[in-house]
């Protein structure tokens, strides 16, 4: 059977890419992938040109549910038919950081739509190495089988909060109204904070941060942050920094509480640098996460959550496999949130 693809060789320039299927493995199974998300690194790789990290020519996409066609003849959680995810990394499960429960961060670790082909496919093949890591995932009965494809943004999110001290009753400050801002905003209603403050420049996404259960969406074009904060006497227990800016992330940074948060999730180009006067650092006692990717037990949980979550009206516009190219450009769209690809 030929695998049909889009393969990115270089800056804006995605192929078409087919493949044989590999044989299944008795602990492996074979998806047909349903939906695919485009993440903003697959966007920054399409605009920019991929990084040496990646593995070229490379199938993009981390953010997709697929289909059981065919499972291995060891396998017995999953049969033709299922809906499952997959985790953004193929796991070791043996080197130092997977033995701490730290598999987001293996020294050995595959990414997929990085080190191996992702979801831009209508196939997509789960080894055994995953498959007995616990990273393939049965999507839960009530959620959204095209809002499930988003997981792995909700698992990402997961993740970085469980970095933080994070505690009920918190107000939070989300830097960034895009999927990933948004994101955060619903885990963190679920999880009972108090005020939530969502800056951004997007007017209709602004507004679904309102509709999702922010106090504030700022729209920063109108209202500076930092005067925000000010007049209203809005010191957070925690700031997320869902937008690469880092001059934002120093304000953010000032603006916490003595004791609070900064939790630097969004990717950063490499070389970037954050000024730091360690003297108020120190005395006010504040704390700096850092947070990449997601660890099995956090996407397993992100998708048991799927079904109590509105990640499906983040979804602005869906493509056909075919129209790959046109979906990335479309996907820069001031007025798009998250565009997909339906194989």
């Amino acid at each position: 059977m030929k695998v049909h693809s889009f393969a990115l060789h270089a800056k804006e320039d995605l192929r078409v890419l087919d493949w044989d299927a590999p044989q299944v493995e008795p602990g492996g199974v074979l998806l047909r992938v349903n939906v695919c998300g485009i993440c903003g690194s697959d966007l920054r790789m399409f605009y920019e040109g991929p990084s040496p990290r990646y593995t070229l020519p490379i199938v993009l996409g981390h953010e997709f549910t697929g289909t059981v066609v065919e499972a291995g003849a060891h396998v017995t959680a999953f049969k033709p038919g299922d809906i499952a995810a997959v985790a953004p990394l193929i796991p070791c499960m043996s080197c130092r950081p997977c033995s701490h429960g730290q598999d987001n961060l293996c020294e050995h670790g595959l990414v997929i739509g990085t080190h191996i082909a992702g979801g831009m496919a209508d196939y997509f093949y789960v080894p055994e190495r995953m498959v007995s890591a616990g990273g393939l995932v049965k999507i839960p009965q009530g959620a959204d089988p095209r809002a499930a494809a988003l997981t792995e943004i909700v698992a990402c999110c997961l993740h970085g909060i469980r970095q933080t001290s994070f505690q009920i009753g918190d107000s939070v400050l989300i830097v960034g109204e895009g999927p990933v801002g948004l994101a955060h905003l619903q885990l963190l209603r679920m999880m009972g904070a108090g005020q939530i403050v969502m800056t951004g420049l997007i007017q209709n996404r602004l507004k679904l941060a309102e509709e999702l259960g922010a106090s504030v969406a700022l729209d920063v074009g109108k209202y500076d942050l930092k005067q925000f904060a000010q007049d209203k006497a809005f010191k957070p227990d925690l700031a997320i920094i869902a937008a690469p800016v880092m001059p934002v992330s120093e304000l953010a940074l000032e603006l916490v509480r003595p004791g609070g948060s900064l939790l630097l999730f969004s990717g950063y180009p490499h070389g970037t640098k954050m000024s730091l006067d360690a003297y108020r650092f120190h005395y006010s006692e504040k704390h700096i996460h850092g947070s990449i990717d997601c660890n099995i037990r956090d996407f397993q949980n992100a998708a048991e959550l799927q079904p109590k979550l509105q990640m499906g009206r983040l979804i602005t516009e869906t493509f056909a496999l075919k129209d790959t190219p046109q979906a990335f450009r479309a996907a820069r769209s001031a007025e798009a949130v998250k565009t997909m690809i339906e194989p």
